[in-house]
């Protein structure tokens, strides 16, 4: 499917695309050690970090498919998909911090901040934002790259606040909601709610949607 980004409906591609790629590679992965009694990981964002594992595969193959198939379906934003795509660029911000601290033990040392600066010029985030030299050491310049990326997907960050604003009184809430333009469809929206025997075919999407 198609996404609806801030950008305007489009379908990643490129170097944005195998950067969301590998993210997806990964948190898939670390969803999957929950089948294996790890404990779950936090990846930041409420409405993914709740579900159950499979709900969060299904969660990952709906939005991959979204935002790296084109189709002629555009999905409705909200707030269970949107921190989807959250966590996936939570997941890269922690993947380049963690590439600095551990850059003198790994292999590939620059794999992750070459990721994001080939989406960066790609995208033409060049002409608005200085971007680090592969080997910069500097976690904030890094951090605003990875945002600046985020941004061209993500409108806004209102995902982070409905379960605030579900816990006020009614009044408040719908001002809130008004202030915010949220809708209560974006907020009351439910996550896909997959049989045990749709595993198999959540991975094999998962999977197709991580080879280039």
């Amino acid at each position: 499917m198609t996404w609806r980004t801030s950008q305007g409906v489009r379908t990643l591609k490129g170097a944005e695309a195998a950067l969301i790629r590998e993210a997806l590679v990964d948190v898939a992965e670390i969803v999957e050690d929950e089948f294996d009694g790890e404990d779950p990981w936090e990846f930041g964002a409420r409405q993914f970090d709740q579900q159950e594992p499979l709900v969060k595969l299904a969660l990952l193959a709906e939005v991959g498919s979204a935002l790296l198939r084109d189709t002629e379906t555009v999905p409705e934003l909200t707030a269970v998909n949107e921190a989807t795509v959250a966590i996936l660029f939570d997941h890269i911000q922690q993947s380049v911090e963690f590439e600095i601290d551990c850059e003198r033990d790994m292999e590939a040392p620059f794999f992750w901040r070459t990721l994001v600066l080939a989406a960066s010029h790609e995208m033409g985030d060049t002409s608005e934002l200085e971007l680090p030299t592969s080997d910069c050491r500097a976690v904030d310049e890094w951090s605003l790259s990875v945002e600046s990326l985020a941004d061209r997907i993500l409108w806004d960050r209102d995902f982070e606040i409905v379960d605030d604003i579900a816990d006020l009184p009614p009044e408040q809430s719908a001002a809130v909601r008004s202030s915010a333009r949220i809708g209560g469809e974006y907020a009351a929206a439910l996550p896909p709610s997959p049989r045990d025997d749709d595993l198999p075919r959540i991975r094999a999407v998962i999977k197709e949607l991580c080879e280039p």
